[in-house]
């Protein structure tokens, strides 16, 4: 599997953790919450920076962004103003783990479909001998 399968696989399932969270813990222990997504979502998306897609890469730089944004607002905001933006963060969140996962299975149908598509002139008669 590629990195950034399992990276967007990984934020994806952050994602709905925050959701969760949001909705379940309030206070300081869901803003050390939002801190430590935000530094998580920096980690998952760094560790994809070298992809060869560009669709990737800018999505990668979103994420950071939002990791960042997801940081200041744990440690700043509290009460009902943390609990809405980090679930706004969280569903931002979503949906750029799944379009990052579109994107990647997208290009590897890609991939596929050309190596298993092949003109009959093209394959060999005879097999090769080892």
């Amino acid at each position: 599997m590629r990195t950034n399968f399992i990276s967007r696989l990984a934020l994806l399932a952050l994602a709905g953790f925050l959701v969760a969270a949001t909705q379940v813990w309030v206070g300081a222990t869901l803003g050390w919450i939002a801190f430590g997504a935000g530094i998580a979502m920096i980690v998952l998306a760094c560790a994809d920076g070298t992809a060869p897609s560009i669709a990737q890469r800018g999505i990668d730089a979103v994420i950071v962004a939002l990791g960042a944004w997801i940081i200041v607002a744990g440690l700043v905001f509290d009460g009902r103003v943390l609990e809405w933006t980090t679930f706004g963060g969280a569903m931002q969140l979503a949906a750029l783990a799944l379009t990052g996962l579109v994107v990647h299975e997208l290009a590897s149908e890609r991939v596929v479909h050309e190596l298993s598509v092949a003109p009959v002139e093209r394959r060999t008669e005879a097999p090769i001998a080892a």
